[in-house]
């Protein structure tokens, strides 16, 4: 069994190697790779760690040995999963790792940009106190807290925003109501939401899911924060929104463009390099998820697998 960790990992203690050691040949690479490099190292391994590298459908038909890809993190928007479905490769993810760690830097952006954090520090710093007028925030207790995607995430972030003594409104594709979430449609939700925290997967039906009528409906008060893929939001309308005061103000944890993002000029925008998940308490737990997902496949019995459905369309 040839197991290969195929690009930069962001976290690799000798006590992870030991153990993927005892479970075949394992082999890391340090770098981000380009296709060509990645579609060499995938066709060496039958089992593939992957954290940065996109593997696309053109990749995976020039890719024969490989017999399973285990993603690192849990959006799963690297894979193509419907070619690696239809090549009989299972893809897994790390759905459960971080999810109070992300729901915490959900408070933190909120926090962050409502009491403009980094702007009274600064104050601070150039010798002002008792400085008032620019830093007016919103008291959370008794406002409405809407959750978009109430999965682990979403339900974890719910749970503290109960805490500030907030009202609890989601919605979600399954229609499933949760304890403590008044679930609604998502145009009531964002019309009614004092904040909106969007926690959805970023996938083909997804893309785009907060569009520019979406978007219009948030209230000028209403704060947004994404700890979720920036591609589920239409970024040129939020952009409008938060320059236009049309909306109080928005916590990002992903953008669609680093380099001159029109966002980066805004004064009600407080930004994270994708950290939301980023804790010393998931950082292991990650390791841990990573090793049942890949144990859980040498044992026959597959967990987190995220392409089940185009698995099953490939067999005959």
């Amino acid at each position: 069994m040839k197991i290969v960790y195929v690009d930069e990992p962001t976290y690799l203690p000798d006590s992870f190697v030991r153990r993927m050691e005892e479970r075949g040949e394992f082999e890391v690479y340090y770098d981000r790779p380009d296709e060509e490099t990645a579609v060499r190292r995938l066709s060496g391994a039958d089992l593939a760690i992957v954290e940065w590298t996109p593997i696309t459908a053109r990749m995976l038909k020039r890719i024969s040995r490989l017999r399973y890809i285990a993603l690192v993190m849990t959006a799963y928007d690297l894979v193509d999963c419907e070619a690696a479905g239809a090549a009989g490769i299972p893809v897994s993810n790390c759905p459960a790792y971080s999810a109070e760690s992300v729901a915490e830097h959900v408070f933190a952006l909120l926090l962050a940009v409502n009491r403009r954090l980094g702007e009274a520090d600064a104050a601070v710093r150039r010798g002002e106190s008792h400085l008032y007028g620019p830093f007016l925030g919103c008291q959370l207790a008794g406002k409405t807290f809407g959750v978009i995607g109430t999965g682990r995430i979403g339900q974890a972030a719910a749970k503290i925003a109960a805490g500030f003594g907030m009202k609890v409104i989601g919605t979600n594709r399954s229609g499933r109501s949760l304890p403590g979430i008044e679930r609604v449609e998502l145009p009531a939700l964002m019309k009614e939401s004092d904040i909106v925290t969007l926690h959805a997967p970023s996938n083909r039906e997804t893309k785009g899911l907060l569009s520019k009528k979406l978007l219009a409906l948030m209230k000028p008060s209403a704060f947004f924060v994404n700890t979720s893929r920036a591609g589920l939001v239409d970024e040129n309308e939020l952009y409008a929104l938060l320059r236009d005061r049309r909306i109080a103000g928005a916590g990002l944890d992903d953008v669609s463009t680093v380099r001159d993002n029109p966002l980066y000029a805004l004064d009600n925008v407080v930004l994270t390099p994708g950290t939301a998940w980023y804790t010393d308490t998931a950082r292991d737990a990650n390791l841990e998820e990573l090793i049942a997902n890949i144990d859980s496949f040498l044992n026959g019995a597959e967990r987190n697998i995220v392409n089940r459905e185009f698995l099953n369309a490939s067999k005959p």
